[in-house]
């Protein structure tokens, strides 16, 4: 039931069912984080990150805020945290953003998600915010893939087709199989025919596979394993939901590749998380910290947990012994001091030249489509309320939006209608 003051605080927003459902499924995520937060994923606090719930043509709730609320949002009385915002971006995307300078998580919500629905999606993005918080230079974890490479990817190629889709039937199989032994052996089934079929896609296409399936995919799991967890518990509104989620996952396995007009992204929404619960069963929740402290991808990690390189490893320990690659080591570090230190002070020269010196950084949130011809990059980021632009003295350029942000330190901003072109100067 809907708090009388929760009720007429959102006269003008969201129906006091959408309200109350929100409410009711940022309450879970909280208690679960709370609780089980480390049984989700080491170190990962859903209850810690705040929330916004964007009901498309309502407005923005707010939920789990500390501290003033940001400005524009008017608080809910009787709902600690809570802010409203009568308006909405209508291009609104759920992901992880930042809110007056603080990470955040947005879901938007349609009105067909269920409780259960609620509280996998607002873990999924959370827990982006948490990979963002936890990257650490020249590791994979928190990177994130090159989204670019969507469009390279072989979505024509039969064999590369053929073999994802036997990627997934076999990790059906492994999610249904009973015995350990039956898990391993189809691990490593997995792993041969991953590792065939990436060899021929190319180092660039398969790290894009693997980061995604870092990113989106243990995003996914996290969803996946918050479900799990509230389903045990008698009190969740949406026990059935939840088992039904679950379950849509290994259908979704048997049809990776049927649904051409589907994004190759969301493949890794469905190997990702059958991949951690493989993982699980083979390792426990250790392979969730080894993963992070190793610099794993999730297939390197089941490599491990399977033993299908165990053959590998013996053999590289017997030549490391018999050449003694501690002085092999030790002459290795001391050769990239010299290199390292030769190209820093050719950096620095190139660099120190006269003239403009260019800096791009763009991140982007929303479907990028790539013209390598035209070297111009399109994508459409949000409504005009929504973006803002910003340029300097010095011809420096910065654009800002929930999709979007991108700056550029010499560049020519010009606009003609819907379209916003960005020219980077020489």
């Amino acid at each position: 039931m809907v708090p009388a003051a929760l009720c007429l605080a959102l006269i003008q927003g969201p129906p006091p069912e959408t309200a109350s459902k929100i409410v009711a499924a940022h309450e879970w995520v909280a208690r679960l984080g709370r609780d089980m937060g480390d049984s989700i994923w080491p170190g990962f606090r859903p209850d810690t990150i705040p929330v916004v719930y964007v009901v498309r043509g309502q407005g923005t709730l707010l939920l789990g805020w500390r501290g003033g609320l940001p400005e524009g949002f008017l608080p809910i009385a009787g709902v600690a945290g809570s802010g409203w915002l009568s308006s909405a971006d209508r291009g609104a995307a759920s992901t992880g953003t930042e809110l007056a300078g603080r990470p955040t998580a947005q879901v938007v919500v349609i009105d067909s998600l269920g409780v259960a629905s609620l509280v996998g999606l607002t873990t999924h993005e959370a827990f982006h915010v948490f990979e963002v918080a936890a990257k650490k230079e020249g590791r994979r974890f928190g990177r994130g893939e090159n989204s670019f490479l969507v469009t390279s990817y072989p979505v024509f190629d039969p064999q590369n087709e053929a073999g994802m889709a036997l990627e997934g039937r076999i990790l059906a199989a492994a999610e249904q199989a009973e015995a350990k032994v039956r898990k391993r052996a189809l691990a490593r089934q997995f792993l041969a025919v991953r590792e065939s079929r990436q060899r021929a896609l190319g180092t660039e296409l398969a790290d894009f596979e693997q980061l995604t399936e870092l990113n989106e995919g243990l995003a996914e799991y996290t969803l996946v394993r918050v479900l799990a967890l509230a389903a045990r518990r008698r009190d969740f509104p949406d026990r059935a939901g939840a088992v039904r989620l679950q379950s849509s996952k290994l259908t979704g396995l048997h049809k990776l590749t049927e649904d051409v007009t589907r994004s190759i992204r969301l493949r890794y929404y469905a190997t990702g998380p059958a991949l951690g619960l493989l993982l699980d069963a083979l390792e426990g929740p250790a392979w969730k910290t080894q993963l992070m402290n190793q610099n794993l991808t999730v297939q390197d990690a089941l490599a491990d947990a399977s033993g299908y390189r165990s053959q590998e490893f013996a053999l590289r320990r017997q030549a490391e012994s018999t050449f003694v690659i501690a002085k092999l080591r030790t002459a290795a570090d001391s050769g990239v001091a010299g290199l390292r230190a030769f190209r820093r002070a050719q950096v620095d020269s190139v660099l120190a030249a006269p003239g403009v010196q260019l800096v791009v950084q763009a991140t982007f949130n929303t479907p990028v489509v790539q013209d390598r011809p035209a070297q111009t990059l399109r994508a459409v980021v949000g409504a005009d309320s929504t973006v803002q632009v910003t340029t300097g003295a010095a011809g420096d350029v910065r654009i800002e939006s929930p999709l979007v942000s991108l700056r550029a330190a010499k560049a020519d901003v010009s606009r003609d209608g819907r379209v916003l072109t960005v020219k980077i100067k020489n």
